[in-house]
């Protein structure tokens, strides 16, 4: 069973021309798949229809099997806080808890036990061990990020959606963050990531490439170059 399966997705917002036109995919167990595309493409719309954020206009979104368009809004955010993990360009941390609590928070909300060793590892394994007790005022935008990474780490959901993930970070901070949504793309567990860096991008085992809300490429372990020559193509043809 895929771990996500979208049909014929649309995406209107009011009486505007559609953001999204009929777009179809699927990620599989393990997979670690990059979405990518001119501005104004139609990335992040897609992103969080896929999540469950957005309603789409019409097509349906399935999680696990689970179509999200036949849960209601409670069973919707259980749902997504059960199995759904998400590292999110603004963070979305608490700005009145620790590094600490933030990192356990999902954990605790989904009634699921969480060690104080299982929190320190994923502290660690994005080099903050040492701002555990700091609050988010007190991290750059950078570390921000690395705390909201470890926040999925700690959760271990079954899919992860990651807005820019890199995109506050430095070039070694980013391939850390990168190698560590690699490692999580294993197994039952999948992500899909949304990114302008077409470095980052090619990491995933497939390239989706959108065009004026299409989907214009589907690239499987292309190397930066092929990403680069496709997003290009995608963007002569806006």
């Amino acid at each position: 069973m895929s771990v996500l399966e979208a049909h014929e997705v649309t995406k209107s917002f009011g009486g505007t021309e559609a953001v999204l036109r009929g777009i179809s995919l699927h990620v599989e167990p393990g997979e670690l798949v990059s979405i990518v595309g001119p501005s104004g493409s139609g990335k992040s719309t897609l992103l969080y229809c896929l999540a469950g954020l957005e309603a789409v206009t019409s097509g349906t979104v399935s999680i696990l099997g689970t179509p999200l368009a036949g849960l209601g809004r409670r069973r919707l955010a259980a749902f997504r806080r059960d199995h759904v993990g998400f590292v999110f360009q603004s963070y979305n941390l608490i700005t009145s808890l620790t590094v600490w609590d933030n990192v356990a928070l999902p954990a605790r909300l989904a009634r699921r036990p969480i060690g104080a060793d299982e929190v320190a590892a994923a502290i660690e394994r994005v080099g903050l061990s040492d701002r555990a007790r700091y609050k988010p005022a007190q991290l750059s935008g950078g570390q921000q990020q690395r705390v909201a990474v470890a926040r999925v780490l700690a959760t271990r959901p079954d899919l992860v959606f990651a807005d820019e993930p890199t995109g506050a970070l430095d070039t070694a901070k980013g391939d850390a963050v990168l190698r560590l949504l690699r490692e999580a793309a294993t197994g039952d567990r999948s992500v899909v990531m949304v990114t302008h860096d077409l470095e980052a991008a090619a990491r995933g085992d497939r390239v989706l490439v959108l065009r004026d809300g299409r989907l214009h490429a589907e690239l499987h372990h292309p190397t930066p170059a092929e990403v680069l020559a496709a997003v290009g193509a995608a963007s002569e043809a806006v």
